[in-house]
């Protein structure tokens, strides 16, 4: 195709459908400018906007709930019925990126009902008998990375705290060749590989035998990257082109006793990877943010006392599916006014409170989440006072309440990004 003319090129690239699109964005830079100058992958079926929140709660019998505006939750079924019988008693939110779900045996799009099955879990690696796995997904709809657009999940290496395993407690984890199982659903086969670490390790077996709580040991997929939080509260970066991992230091690690007065949470915005390390000082909740360089090194972007979110949104459960989001379960979106609109939530709006300290007594000095960062802004939101959601902007420190979340506590929140491209 390098003899024909662009407007060939473009006529040839526009007859394919969206998912192949994505894929040729990722094969030459000339296919991609074509592409995007020409408009050819509609913006609306790629996941460019925050729709709202999945959430798992702490109770292993109950399903996941949809937390966003009536409007956005159109056509999402929280509680993937669609999935049948067999396919709801595995219905659990493993991970979730670029708007597709991960359960337990299959990657599922909630958007447009689609999903692909994965194949048995093969046997372990050699000498990693003993192990505990978790699963995170990697999907780039963009086609950024290469080969062309398709789903990966990760089958990730968990040390045990008690089982006997193959490594003394003093040897470096992960090993400096470090091999794990991906699925790839462009093959739809699991496929051992093998990562070689660059730079220094960040801690030994002893160091990753915590008990600290699993449910905020997240993943994040940025630019063909993998950022996996570790037990030690170190991240591992993997790149999935070039077979190659880096260990990151926690940044607060600093922090005085960070497992036992506080917990590190990984997230990400169009800015890069962030790190945050939710804590309490003076009975207060503080929530410290960090954001990873090119370097690969955390600079501070905000330390927030969030004393006075607490103190201005005390708990409340009243008129909680008349806010403007809410709690899109089955049961209860029925009794919200519906309103058709394609325009995202104004999340730059919002007000600045003021630093005065309160008396009042009904004011909650726990029961605070960090849900997790807007895709595309720098943008945090909090569930304070185990009831209320607010959104907590990084860099003008503006407030915005979005609702009322009060029925389960939250075990585990996921930003959800809708996208209308089939599971590749």
């Amino acid at each position: 195709m390098d003899l024909l003319p662009d407007d060939v090129v473009a006529n040839i690239l526009g007859r394919l459908p969206p998912c192949s699109i994505a894929g040729c964005r990722g094969v030459r830079r000339e296919w991609r400018a074509t592409i995007d100058g020409r408009r050819l992958l509609r913006a609306d079926l790629l996941p460019l906007r925050l729709d709202g929140f999945f959430c798992r709660a702490t109770l292993l019998d109950s399903q996941t709930y949809f937390f966003a505006p009536p409007s956005a939750a159109q056509g999402i079924d929280p509680r993937l019925d669609f999935l049948g019988e067999e396919g709801r008693d595995y219905a659990n939110i493993v991970d979730l990126c670029n708007g597709l779900l991960l359960l337990w045996d299959r990657v599922v799009n909630p958007a447009t009902r689609q999903w692909i099955p994965l194949t048995p879990f093969p046997r372990p690696c050699a000498g990693m008998e003993g192990f505990f796995y978790r699963l995170i997904l990697a999907y780039d709809p963009l086609g950024l990375m290469p080969p062309p657009p398709h789903c990966s999940v990760v089958r990730f290496p968990i040390v045990p705290i008690y089982n006997d395993i193959d490594f003394t407690d003093d040897s470096e984890w992960p090993p400096s060749t470090f091999t794990i199982h991906i699925f790839s659903s462009a093959q739809r086969v699991w496929q051992e590989r093998s990562f070689v670490r660059q730079g220094a390790p960040t801690g030994t077996i002893a160091d990753m035998r915590h008990e600290n709580d699993g449910c905020h040991r997240r993943a994040v997929f940025f630019r063909g990257a993998l950022y996996v939080h570790c037990q030690n509260n170190s991240v591992i970066r993997i790149a999935l082109s070039d077979n190659k991992y880096q260990m990151i230091t926690s940044p607060a690690t600093a922090e005085n006793q960070v497992f036992h007065h506080g917990h590190v949470c990984l997230g990400k915005s169009d800015k890069g990877v962030y790190s945050a390390f939710l804590s309490k000082e003076d009975e207060w909740p503080w929530c410290r943010v960090w954001l990873l360089d090119e370097s690969c090194q955390w600079v501070l972007k905000s330390n927030i006392s969030l004393r006075w979110l607490a103190q201005n949104f005390p708990f409340d459960n009243t008129d909680k599916y008349s806010r403007p989001w809410i709690n899109n379960s089955t049961k209860h979106v029925h009794q919200a006014r519906v309103v058709q609109d394609e325009s995202e939530w104004d999340f730059d709006s919002g007000i600045t409170l003021s630093d005065e300290i309160s008396d009042s007594t009904d004011v909650l000095t726990y029961g605070t989440v960090l849900l997790g960062f807007h895709p595309y802004k720098e943008i945090a939101f909090f569930h304070i006072s185990n009831s209320r959601v607010v959104s907590y902007h990084l860099n003008t420190s503006r407030v915005q309440e979005l609702g009322v979340l009060i029925e389960q506590p939250i075990a585990e929140s996921f930003p959800y990004t809708r996208c209308m491209l089939d599971v590749p």
